[in-house]
């Protein structure tokens, strides 16, 4: 038997045992509180998201959040829907919704008419396994920041 940290090996089986050992005698286990459904964001693209030049208002990065919680809820949001929600007119959200999906920070989820229904970028967002995740992403280019011009020359 092998011995890792907080595990042990049958190194013939490859077998895995967790081993629990407690901080104080008689504590109880504990699991991650987390308050419901969780999934993983990219820590790097969300900071890009947050800088100051990224071309990202608050607003908008409220819109984001709220339509990449609905991507895994009911498969994304209107932008009617994340104004009533946000407090926003219906307007500002859907020129913030189509300036983000021209980034493929959003994508197009389904269109029912004149109605868009827009979901998270896997790239940025997920709550899928490693494997799906990659998979999904695998499907659409990488998002690109509005404020950011990849090429061009800074000016002084």
């Amino acid at each position: 038997m092998l011995r890792r940290h907080g595990q042990l090996v049958n190194t013939t089986t490859g077998e895995v045992q967790e081993l629990w050992e407690a901080e104080q005698e008689g504590s109880p286990r504990r699991n991650y509180s987390l308050g419901g459904r969780y999934g993983q964001f990219s820590l790097e693209r969300v900071s890009a998201m947050l800088r100051h030049d990224s071309g990202i208002t608050g607003d908008a990065f409220r819109v984001f959040w709220y339509c990449a919680i609905e991507t895994y809820n009911e498969g994304g949001a209107t932008a009617a829907k994340a104004a009533k929600h946000l407090g926003l007119t219906p307007q500002a959200t859907r020129r913030i919704a189509k300036q983000l999906a021209e980034n493929r920070i959003f994508l197009v989820a389904d269109v029912v008419g004149r109605t868009i229904k827009y979901k998270a970028s896997p790239h940025i967002v997920t709550s899928l396994s490693g494997v799906e995740q990659s998979e999904e992403a695998a499907a659409y280019h990488l998002p690109t920041l509005p404020g950011r011009r990849t090429g061009a020359k800074r000016r002084a």
